[in-house]
């Protein structure tokens, strides 16, 4: 098996760079897109608010395949606004098209998550229309992202909403709504997804008024506009899904890394965003019975590492299976860890 260089990361502090950004984003956006710039000072709010979690690369906590509807069955948040931060170094470059829509690359990305309640409501009226569709709820998903290409932490002109209480079921184009038609069909023609897929419901919405509107004006039609947001927030929306498999299984827990206390004084001194703590994810059984978890022998692992896994659902309770974030308390780091087989 062979390492890819995210093997070994350290607390990402995604979010605080992305404040940094997005607070001089803001400022330019005041008088070119007012509502646009309201909507952003307040995902700045929840981004501080948030709590956070740091995620293997690209989220490689379970296999695309093995994706069914346990998964989806357990899309709950552990907090009511969370920032899932993720690093997104894949081997090969994503196509920079699918069909119609322009696709950015980006390579470290924050899903910010939130449920449908009132101190967290980017645009008014936005969480009674979603709650007026879907009563039972869901999450709300917004991808923030940093790329080579604008070297700034981006937010996406809208995201996904994921009503709880969805069902995968076979891919259906002809019983789509056409936002989502117009996106499976482009994934479709560009080798990205196939017809025999599977599907489950997320709604999109924006979150910046002008562009959107600026998007309905170049594709001439809203549908597409709406198709282009599905498409940006596709992985956002597999993070949140793969994230809560774990978090909402039975033997799984978090350990907490700490803020830099003296780090961030100095940036405290400086006028710069403060670094937060993070959660990360263990596997209560492996800390219990494992020899890695502080074992002092030849094999013991001093820093903590995830292994990709997968559910496995009991008589009353369903747990995972191997993934672990083992020795969340050693001094020597974190390893966040994704296995690649070579090929021969």
């Amino acid at each position: 098996m062979q390492e890819k260089p995210n093997d070994h990361v350290q607390a990402l502090n995604y979010c605080a760079h992305a404040i940094e950004d997005l607070r001089e984003t803001e400022s330019m956006f005041r008088s070119l897109a007012p509502k646009s710039a309201v909507a952003l000072h307040r995902i700045i709010d929840m981004l501080q608010s948030s709590v956070k979690f740091i995620l293997p690369n690209c989220c490689n906590l379970i296999d695309p395949a093995e994706m069914r509807q346990a998964h989806l069955d357990l899309v709950r948040l552990p907090f009511p606004c969370v920032a899932f931060e993720a690093p997104w170094d894949k081997e090969e470059d994503g196509p920079e098209h699918i069909g119609d829509f322009k696709q950015t690359p980006a390579t470290k990305r924050i899903a910010l998550c939130w449920e449908a309640l009132p101190e967290f409501e980017i645009l008014p009226g936005l969480n009674s229309e979603v709650l007026n569709a879907f009563s039972e709820g869901g999450v709300f998903i917004l991808p923030i992202y940093w790329g080579p290409e604008q070297k700034k932490w981006t937010v996406t002109m809208g995201g996904s909403f994921i009503p709880y209480g969805g069902e995968i079921r076979d891919l259906a184009m002809d019983q789509q709504l056409p936002a989502t038609r117009i996106a499976n069909a482009a994934k479709i023609e560009a080798g990205q997804a196939n017809q025999k897929g599977k599907e489950f419901r997320a709604e999109p919405f924006y979150v910046l008024p002008e562009f959107f509107e600026e998007a309905v004006s170049v594709y001439g039609d809203r549908e597409k506009a709406y198709a282009q947001i599905i498409l940006d927030c596709h992985d956002e929306t597999m993070v949140l899904i793969q994230a809560c498999s774990v978090i909402n299984c039975a033997n799984v827990t978090t350990a907490e890394v700490a803020a830099p206390a003296a780090l961030n004084k100095k940036r405290r001194e400086k006028g710069k965003q403060p670094f937060f703590s993070y959660k990360v994810l263990q596997l209560t059984e492996d800390r219990k019975s494992s020899g890695l978890s502080g074992a002092k022998g030849q094999h013991s692992s001093p820093r903590m590492h995830l292994r990709r896994g997968h559910l496995r659902r009991l008589e009353n309770k369903t747990v995972w299976v191997r993934p672990a974030m083992i020795n969340a308390e050693s001094k020597s780091g974190v390893v966040l860890k994704d296995y690649a087989v070579s090929k021969s």
